[in-house]
């Protein structure tokens, strides 16, 4: 009998892991496509979109989103919009013929600073690998 518990936990403790871990990348999907929309948003504002000439998923590159895109102070103890568990994000511009004509969103599983996994990405014309 304790077998069979054992056994089903050990069953239920995998399948769980697995249904959080999507929830989490569907969650980091989720807040790239309100990135995109910001992006929209601030090129309406300003006539460009946000973003820098190369970049790799971190702290740093979350924060900045979330400071310029969403107008969040962390100064001023405004609560992140961009905050997905394990997840961070970064904005790189898409340029063509030295004309920026874009942007390219990135997101990545980080641990200890570095990306581990797939990197998710999402550009202005909404094509994305995931």
């Amino acid at each position: 009998m304790v077998a069979i518990i054992g056994a089903l936990a050990a069953v239920g403790t995998v399948a769980y892991n697995g249904y959080v871990k999507g929830a989490r990348t569907s969650a980091a999907q989720n807040a790239m496509q309100q990135i995109a929309l910001m992006q929209t948003e601030h090129y309406s504002i300003t006539g460009g979109y946000y973003g820098v000439s190369t970049c790799s998923p971190n702290a740093a590159g979350t924060e900045a989103i979330n400071e310029v895109l969403f107008d969040v102070d962390s100064t001023a103890g405004d609560e992140n919009v961009i905050n997905v568990e394990q997840y961070e994000f970064c904005s790189e511009d898409e340029v063509e013929d030295g004309i920026k004509v874009g942007f390219l969103i990135k997101a990545c599983v980080n641990n200890d600073g570095t990306c581990s996994g797939k990197v998710l990405t999402l550009d202005a014309k909404g094509a994305n690998n995931f």
